[in-house]
């Protein structure tokens, strides 16, 4: 990770405070510098800005606030932000950040060393980064600038995540380009085509490293800047198995699914990758089997003939040599099969008897359901029906006779007045 001192800032104190021993790295946007803290006596990473943006205020304001930022995620894998600062160092002024320091390489390093790592290699690297980079997005902080260059892997083997922030200082700069808005191969469509990034713009360049440790090699390439750009908005990320053909279905799966096009196609944050990545190491052959049939849905979709798929015209001449030609085409379809329809459930179907071959009365046991179920009635007690010629004849007794006779006569008394019904008592009774 280091490299010889350079003339610039080795030597002088910025701020009174911070020793530089050590140029470390020197990019786009800024210098980083091994420095001293004299007041705390500890080792600090110090990035000092450009001349040129440090001169601009918007871009001071900008790298201030998002310092304030950072230094609000504590997480192991994110590197501490001590102190930031417009400072002078020896005859002027610079814009610093001062930051925790890691003995180590950074991520393209290692992978430079490593060539193409593993899948279980790719993991122990890659969740750490997710779980720094998911820890900013909960506190509201976007990085916008997730590369190799960026992820610092300690002797140890600790990894942290840096330079949060440094890309929105330097969105709005003027001659700046897209190359202070992060390298270009790790850049979203979004963020190509200008429009506003979010958490999803990290979750896309989060695909594209993890891509890269896989297979050894960027999805996209070319001779410029440029073309690069233009292959993230007009084509698809490719499965990293195109590449390398022993990578599963299930890890293929999630790294197009990180680098979809369209933002809201992807995983919200990073925190909902962390999830999807845990799944996939809990449960490989499950997160396998759903990838796999995932992929055969996909193969079996129809592809329509051009003939299938056109407009349907009713004033169109079919010829009639056509149908000639193709007797089968003449013939109509047989007809459907009449299904086979029962009135009566099938279980009650099965068991009927003829009639005049059973009894009278047959109980048919009804089946039992447990939410809607009554006590059972016993009917074998119940006097059966008797025939109709064993009932008496009806007897036509005096009784019944006087009975009628006393019906009349109150009927002659409300008919013919009183007198009249007690005439006829009279004369019917004596």
């Amino acid at each position: 990770m280091n490299t010889p001192a350079g003339p610039s800032l080795v030597g002088l104190t910025v701020d009174d405070r911070y020793h530089i021993t050590q140029r470390i790295a020197h990019g786009g946007m800024a210098t980083v510098y091994r420095a001293v803290d004299t007041r705390l006596d500890r080792e600090v990473a110090l990035k000092i800005l450009r001349p040129n943006m440090a001169e601009d205020p918007s871009v001071r304001e900008k790298f201030e606030a998002e310092a304030k930022n950072t230094a609000k995620i504590n997480h192991p894998h994110v590197i501490n932000v001590y102190d930031q600062g417009l400072g002078d160092a020896g005859n002027g002024k610079v814009a610093f950040l001062a930051m925790e320091f890691i003995e180590g390489h950074t991520l393209r390093e290692v992978m430079r060393a490593a060539g193409r790592m593993s899948v279980e290699d790719t993991w122990n690297i890659a969740l750490p980064i997710i779980r720094g980079v998911a820890a900013a997005h909960r506190v509201g902080l976007i990085h916008r600038d997730i590369k190799p260059e960026n992820v610092l892997v300690s002797h140890e083997g600790d990894i942290k995540v840096a330079d949060f922030g440094l890309a929105r200082a330097a969105s709005n700069h003027t001659g700046t380009g897209m190359a202070l808005m992060g390298t270009v191969s790790y850049m979203s469509p979004e963020l190509v085509t200008g429009e506003q990034a979010d958490e999803r713009s990290d979750v896309y360049a989060l695909g594209i490293v993890i891509f890269e440790m896989l297979t050894g090699e960027r999805p996209f390439s070319g001779e410029s800047a440029v073309s690069i750009a233009v292959q993230h908005t007009n084509s698809r990320v490719p499965a990293p198995s195109s590449l390398v053909p022993a990578i599963s279905a299930a890890v293929d799966d999630l790294v197009l699914h990180m680098t979809e096009p369209a933002p809201e196609d992807r995983p919200a944050d990073a925190s909902e990758v962390l999830i999807l990545v845990q799944h996939l190491l809990d449960n490989p052959a499950t997160a396998e089997r759903l990838a796999d049939r995932d992929r055969n849905d996909d193969d079996a979709t129809q592809v329509f003939t051009p003939g299938t798929t056109q407009v349907h015209d009713p004033d169109a001449t079919v010829p009639f040599a056509s149908v000639q030609d193709d007797p089968q085409a003449a013939e109509p379809p047989p007809p459907p099969e009449e299904p086979k329809v029962s009135i009566l459930p099938p279980a009650v179907t099965a068991q009927a008897k003829p009639i005049g071959h059973g009894e009278q009365h047959q109980h048919t046991e009804a089946p039992h359901h447990p939410a809607a179920a009554s006590r059972h009635r016993d009917l074998s007690h119940k006097k059966p029906h008797e025939p109709l010629e064993r009932f008496a004849p009806i007897n036509t007794t005096r009784a019944a006779v006087n009975t009628l006779l006393l019906i009349m006569a109150a009927a002659a008394t409300v008919l013919f007045g009183h007198w009249a019904g007690t005439a006829l008592m009279s004369w019917l009774f004596g």
